[in-house]
């Protein structure tokens, strides 16, 4: 069923990682220089930077599909459990990108609400790993719960 609580899980995540997207793209942008300057300037780093750039909306996507996929369970963990993979990839590498921006970004942010919320962004996909983990672990539940029922008749 779609309103079970992992489907809440999962939804919040999409809506985060969406957000984390869509509002903070430009900022990650600000930030290539000096993460280049870093690696000597090579082109493929910038790649790089640019396809990690797309992870939150790929996340995103994935776990508004996953949603929809609750008569398939296994499909289901399978999917969920590739989110959670890329949502701790992004976790450390929000940990890598702040620690050599950080002080660079707050330094050309025009108000403290941007950069209040910067530093959300900072504890998004933490708060996002967090709740794929909590779906997976409740999809898992009603997994075993229906296999369990499955074997008594």
């Amino acid at each position: 069923m779609i309103q079970r609580i992992q489907s809440v899980y999962m939804f919040l995540t999409s809506v985060f990682f969406f957000c984390y997207w869509f509002f903070g793209l430009q900022w990650y942008e600000k930030g290539y220089p000096l993460i280049m300057k870093l690696f000597n300037n090579l082109e493929l780093i910038e790649t790089v930077l640019i396809l990690i750039s797309y992870i939150p909306l790929i996340i995103s996507f994935l776990a508004l599909v996953t949603i929809f996929l609750f008569k398939k369970r296994n499909l289901q963990i399978k999917v969920t459990r590739i989110c959670l993979r890329f949502s701790l990839f992004m976790s450390l590498f929000t940990v890598f990108y702040f620690y050599n921006c950080l002080t660079y970004l707050t330094e050309i942010m025009p108000s403290q609400v941007l950069e209040f919320l910067m530093y959300a962004a900072i504890l998004n996909p933490f708060i996002c790993t967090y709740l794929l983990f909590l779906a997976l672990k409740s999809i898992k539940t009603d997994n075993e719960l229906v296999n369990s029922l499955n074997r008594i008749r």
